[in-house]
């Protein structure tokens, strides 16, 4: 985690407000795997229009606005899905700003490291 990637995720967060992208969690997750980061959003609906349609919503709003992120640096997640859901309660991150989350647990679930730049319960929107 750089912060380079921490300040290229809160550009990302600003341009998603400003196209009133709606999400509800915006999180950089290191996946062990593959080795790498990727920067997981949240949205709600996302499992009844499908991902497809979330893809192309912000690869026009990166190409608009010559976004800091490429779009394979993304992932689309719903809102309900078990990922945001371990985040709950919110994690109070204020406006923008996030918080580390280095081998820690939250709410049972393990993270090896994570950035949460904000999580909301259900019915908040960015």
């Amino acid at each position: 985690m750089t912060e380079q990637m921490i300040n290229a995720g809160e550009i990302l967060i600003h341009l998603l407000r400003k196209h009133r992208f709606a999400f509800r969690a915006a999180l950089w997750l290191y996946l062990s795997e593959a080795e790498e980061w990727r920067l997981f959003l949240a949205v709600p609906g996302e499992r009844v229009e499908g991902k497809k349609k979330f893809y192309k919503k912000l690869q026009s709003i990166l190409t608009k606005e010559a976004g800091p992120l490429s779009l394979d640096a993304l992932s689309v997640v719903d809102a309900k899905d078990p990922l945001i859901y371990s985040l709950r309660p919110p994690v109070n991150v204020g406006s923008v700003g996030g918080r580390r989350i280095h081998r820690g647990t939250i709410n049972g679930r393990y993270f090896e490291d994570a950035y949460v730049y904000r999580a909301q319960g259900r019915g908040s929107r960015a």
